[in-house]
């Protein structure tokens, strides 16, 4: 009989034994469940935030002063704005299709007035030459000029700016769209991803005829 007993003991130890690793292997099963899930939500909130972020900032900024060409009328016929990528930003398209050039002028808003992607202009940039291009146009409209390309030794063969390049959007107004003294005009370039890039500024009282100015 006290044979038996501790036969008895034995086995309940087994058993217990048996139960207590099934409850390790599944508490660590269910941990690393746990885990897991929490690093997937962590890199999936990381993964918005940087989503977030990409949208709410600009993939288009202002490189360098915005300037504007004064014809022989005395008034503001062509208005220059140089571009680069945001720092942390993609590369931007300037297709016709892939962004959208909105001018909001004293006499109403003009949408979708770009027209494209021109071949580079020379080095160095000939404003007036690039007013005198756009001047054929008988209605507003903008024209992007990479001025600094790194791709082709400037062959025209991409719409694309990329990071490091530099661009130029041309904005020819016609007659009875120029700007005078004291009047302003704001400039909303929007491209697929990104916030919008908006350009304010008035033009200033005294405008030399035939010279570029720097609209601050």
């Amino acid at each position: 009989m006290p044979g038996r007993r501790k036969g008895k003991k034995a086995i309940v130890g087994i058993e217990a034994a048996i139960v207590l690793i099934a409850f390790v292997i599944v508490a660590a099963a269910l941990a690393f469940v746990v885990l897991n899930m929490g690093m997937f939500t962590t890199q999936k909130s990381k993964e918005v935030m940087n989503q977030a972020l990409n949208e709410a900032s600009s993939a288009l900024e202002v490189d360098g002063s915005v300037m504007a060409y004064v014809s022989t009328s005395g008034k503001v016929v062509a208005i220059y704005i140089p571009l680069k990528i945001s720092p942390g930003q993609q590369a931007v398209d300037l297709s016709t299709d892939k962004i959208d050039v909105v001018v909001r002028l004293p006499n109403g808003t003009f949408l979708k007035v770009n027209s494209g992607v021109a071949a580079p202009a020379s080095t160095p940039v000939n404003l007036t030459r690039l007013y005198e291009d756009s001047a054929t146009s008988t209605s507003i409209n903008a024209t992007f000029y990479i001025v600094q390309s790194l791709q082709n030794k400037g062959v025209p063969a991409f719409n694309v700016l990329e990071v490091g390049e530099k661009a130029l959007l041309v904005i020819y107004l016609p007659t009875d769209l120029e700007l005078g003294p004291y009047q302003s005009f704001t400039v909303e370039i929007r491209p697929l991803a990104g916030a919008p890039l908006t350009i304010e500024r008035m033009i200033p009282p005294t405008l030399p005829v035939g010279e570029v100015i720097n609209l601050v």
